[in-house]
């Protein structure tokens, strides 16, 4: 469902499921988009609580363990990313 505009972008309203909870996300991207996010999430929810075997996590746990272990994924890229416009750069 489209709600309002930013700068002449429709934005989308998407309601999602993660852990069992709901939320309401506004953004530009479409829903297919904000699905495989949440498909994401939850994928590295479950590899974590499968990890931890019995130990029981909570919610907040999870969502911080998610958190870094994205985070990490972010930092690798960046530096990745970085390294490859040196290379560029050098290249040149």
């Amino acid at each position: 469902m489209t709600a309002h505009k930013i700068e002449g972008k429709p934005l989308n309203r998407v309601t999602i499921k993660i852990m069992g909870d709901e939320y309401n996300v506004v953004g530009p991207e479409s829903p297919e988009y904000i699905d495989r996010l949440v498909e994401t999430i939850e994928a590295k929810i479950d590899t974590i609580q499968k990890a931890h075997g019995d130990a029981k996590l909570s919610k907040t746990q999870l969502a911080i363990l998610v958190a870094l272990q994205i985070t990490d994924e972010l930092e690798k890229l960046r530096i990745d990313h970085e390294n490859l416009e040196k290379l560029l750069q050098a290249a040149k």
